[in-house]
């Protein structure tokens, strides 16, 4: 009989030439699902919206920097929110056909493009940064002291991992 059959069977997984991996336990499998219920919220929370009046979490993390710069390049602002300039220009497409930010272009060279927002890209940016706040100051209020503290060592954690992802 196939030994990697038999500890199947028996509740465990082996890969092969290697020790075999036990079933993962209750609390195991409910740290599984959360984890991925995390991530996919995380996912969704940077996806564009339906919604023009409200920014995704990803455009709002491109465009935050603009709240104490009056002008900046597309590759500034792709560095800022972690993505790549191709990405950071659709994203930018998009948010100027909703009126939300200006492209200015230099007048010694046409391949500088620096971005601004406009009066309607300010109100949304602040609008998410409070919305931001809000969910924030929710979750802290919730938490005791002890509890805050777990989390925070929790989320630098999280941070290290999703880092390596």
């Amino acid at each position: 009989m196939n030994p990697a059959l038999s500890t199947a069977s028996a509740g465990t997984e082996a890969a092969p030439d290697s020790e075999p991996v036990p079933a993962p336990d209750e609390s195991s499998m409910h740290l599984q699902c959360a984890w991925t219920d995390f991530v996919a919220a995380i996912r969704c929370a940077r996806q564009p919206r339906r919604d023009a009046d409200v920014l995704s979490l990803a455009q709002y993390e491109l465009l935050r920097p603009l709240l104490e710069h009056e002008k900046l390049r597309v590759g500034q602002l792709a560095d800022g929110a972690g993505v790549r300039g191709p990405t950071a220009t659709r994203m930018l497409d998009a948010l100027e056909r909703s009126g939300l930010i200006d492209r200015v272009h230099s007048r010694s060279d046409r391949r500088h493009v620096r971005i601004s927002l406009t009066d309607a890209g300010h109100a949304a940016v602040m609008g998410k940064q409070k919305q931001i706040e809000r969910a924030r100051q929710d979750v802290f209020d919730a938490l005791s002291p002890a509890q805050r503290e777990h989390v925070a060592s929790f989320l630098e954690a999280m941070t290290g991992v999703i880092g390596r992802l």
